[in-house]
Formats: structure tokens, sequence, C-alpha cells
């Protein structure tokens, strides 16, 4: 995967998330996302890069939302 396309894919997440949390703001789920790709930064294999953000920034802006 090109850097570009890795770029890509990582705003698509934020997009995605974006519209899953409503009510969570776009600086809060930058930061969820943020905070899981760095996570990813020694990865040699960056394929499942964008997958892998997702899911942990999933788990992390769910885990903020008032029950």
């Amino acid at each position: 995967m090109t850097p570009a396309e890795e770029e890509r894919q990582i705003n698509q997440v934020k997009a995605h998330l974006a519209a899953a949390f409503p009510a969570t703001t776009a600086n809060v789920v930058d930061a969820a996302v943020a905070e899981a790709y760095h996570r990813f930064d020694p990865a040699h294999v960056r394929d499942f890069v964008p997958l892998l953000v997702e899911r942990r920034a999933k788990r992390s802006l769910a885990s903020q939302v008032p029950a």
C-alpha cells in the first residue's frame, strides 16, 4: 500500500467513525484515530493498518459514550 492510499483510507476511517458517532465532535474522532494510527507506526506491513486503526479507534470512542 502506498502512503497516499493509506492516508486516503485513514480519512475514510475518520468519516465512518464520525457518522457512527454523530454526537462526538470531529476533534475527538480525529484524536482517537490519530492515537490508534500512531500505535502502528513501527509496523512494516501496512496493508491492514487502516482496518486495525478503525477497530481500535471505534473501541475508544464507544468507551467514551455515556451509557
